[in-house]
Formats: structure tokens, sequence, C-alpha cells
């Protein structure tokens, strides 16, 4: 996961962020506690869950007022995906000793889905919210996701197996090619402040390759995205529910590979557009490439099959 998402809070100013469906955010709120200030409350919109972290001692008012502590935090999340840009509100109101308000600090959180799925359960359907999906067990009752080497000719005018091309020549050839989804919810004036980025580590990127599915005029097109060549690929219409990939692995496992693969999306948040971008939050699926398993011809066959 990227580093904690922290928001700083001021109350000279109302802040504004955007969050991901389900995760924490942070509210730095000590930049913004005013002089004299000697305790805080918090209130929020009804989609949003406010959490405050504070030792055991620590105790609040009756007026639901917490007093200022140094090892004391405040954290958001929200479970509902917005419909409209800063459509879930907190406020933070400060008091002083005698309980008199001096400042109040406001933040817009705007809330998106980004999850990217796979078979990670290894029923043949790729499922949302895997909460191992970034893990790979052994055994009936593991689980991660399976990745074949693209290894047969399913184009006959081709001159050597399907992973030596770098395209998709025909819809056989998607049969031998694991499933990736790329979800992404939220407004969509949103994403042209906020990029989604789908990438591989490079110690992986030549094991694999990626294709993303584009609607074309007539027919779907394949456009290789992620591969020994290319380490990152920016969705560009983020924002608009379900993007399909198909991966397919070019190497099997052996001495020097695992045969473990990873894949991740990451939202990055990009102030101007040609400075890089800071993610806020990443998520990881894991693959795990089937090894080559030969049977020799000394074996005593179970049963043989003969066609004419």
């Amino acid at each position: 996961m990227a580093p904690r998402h922290v928001v700083p809070m001021s109350t000279s100013q109302a802040a504004r962020g955007v969050c991901v469906l389900g995760t924490e955010v942070v509210l730095d709120t000590r930049r913004s506690t005013p002089r004299g200030a000697a305790s805080f409350d918090v209130h929020a919109t009804p989609a949003v869950t406010v959490h405050v972290i504070h030792s055991p001692t620590t105790k609040p008012t009756t007026d639901s007022r917490w007093p200022l502590d140094p090892d004391m935090e405040v954290v958001v999340t929200i479970d509902v995906t917005s419909r409209t840009v800063d459509d879930n509100q907190v406020k933070i109101s400060y008091y002083d000793r005698e309980g008199r308000e001096l400042a109040v600090a406001w933040l817009y959180l705007t809330c998106v889905e980004v999850s990217l799925d796979v078979d990670w359960s290894r029923s043949g359907r790729v499922k949302s919210k895997g909460k191992d999906k970034a893990k790979w067990t052994w055994g009936p009752d593991g689980h991660g996701a399976v990745l074949l080497v693209n290894c047969d000719r399913d184009s006959p005018g081709a001159g050597g197996p399907d992973s030596g091309q770098a395209d998709v020549r025909t819809l056989a050839d998607l049969q031998d090619m694991s499933v990736m989804l790329l979800r992404t919810q939220g407004p969509s004036a949103i994403f042209a402040e906020y990029q989604v980025v789908l990438h591989v580590p490079e110690s992986d990127a030549d094991k694999v390759r990626v294709f993303h599915s584009v609607r074309g005029d007539a027919h779907p097109f394949y456009k290789p995205v992620l591969g020994p060549d290319k380490l990152s690929y920016v969705l560009e219409r983020a924002g608009h529910g379900d993007s399909t990939f198909y991966v397919e692995g070019l190497a099997f496992p052996d001495r020097g590979f695992s045969g473990l693969v990873s894949f991740s999306a990451s939202l990055l948040e990009v102030p101007h557009k040609d400075s890089p971008g800071t993610p806020i939050f990443t998520d990881t699926v894991v693959f795990r490439v089937a090894p080559w398993i030969m049977t020799p011809n000394t074996q005593q066959p179970l049963e043989v099959f003969v066609c004419r």
C-alpha cells in the first residue's frame, strides 16, 4: 500500500482532497490548532465515519469535545462513492478553556473507487474486494491467481509461439490469458486532477505481457500496454467502471524465477500537467505462473486413447 494518506487542515481556508473507498484519511489537525485552544470536536456528513484514536486515559467530555493531546489522531473513512465533487464534509471546531469556539477547519472530500482484481479464489471468476489478493499460497485451501505461459500457436501463420507476438491475433489466443479488472468509479471531473496508473515492477516486466480491451468501431481492440518494453500505463477513461485487461505469461518458473509476478494500480495526485504525480493509494495483485510439467515416456500409462 501507499504511505498513509494525510490531509493538512487549516482554519484560514477549507481543505479539499480525494480518498479511495474504504481507506483511511488522517487529518493533520496540529497545523490548524489556534492559539489558546484546549479542546475540539468533529462533525461530518452522514457518509463519513470519524475515528478519534486516543490513549485509554483520554476521554471526551459530556458535550463530545476532546482535549487536545499530541498523541491523538483523527481518521475518517467513506464507504460510498461520491456522486459529485466535494459532496462529503468534515468540520473541526476548536474551543478555549471556557468553551468558547475559537476557529473552525473544514475539509471537503470526494470519494472514488479504485480496485485491481483477479481470480484470487481460483473459481474461474474475477471477484472484487479480495483481502489477500497480494499474497499467493499453495494447496486446495490456498488462494492466488494463476497465469499460463502462452506457448501454443493459435495463429497458423505465426512463426513461433503466441507469446512471441506482441498482439492478439485470434480470440482463441485470449483463452490462454488471465483476466484482470481495474475498477474506477467516481465523478469524472475529479480524474482531470488525478491519474490512475497500472504498473508492473521492472523485475517482472520481461515475464509477462498485458493487453487492454478497448472498444473499437466494430470489434474490441486489444492494446498492448505492459510488458518487456513498458512498465506503466495511464488509464485514459478513469471513472467509468471496469476496464478489462488480459495477462499472458512469457517465461516459465526456473532457477532464477520463482513464478510470482505482481501488478499494481495507483491513484496519483497530479497538481500540474508536467509534474510527477504523488501516489495516494495503491492496490496490488499477485499471479503465479504455472510451471512446465512434462511426463516421461517411460511412465506407466493409466489410459490410452487412440484415434484414426
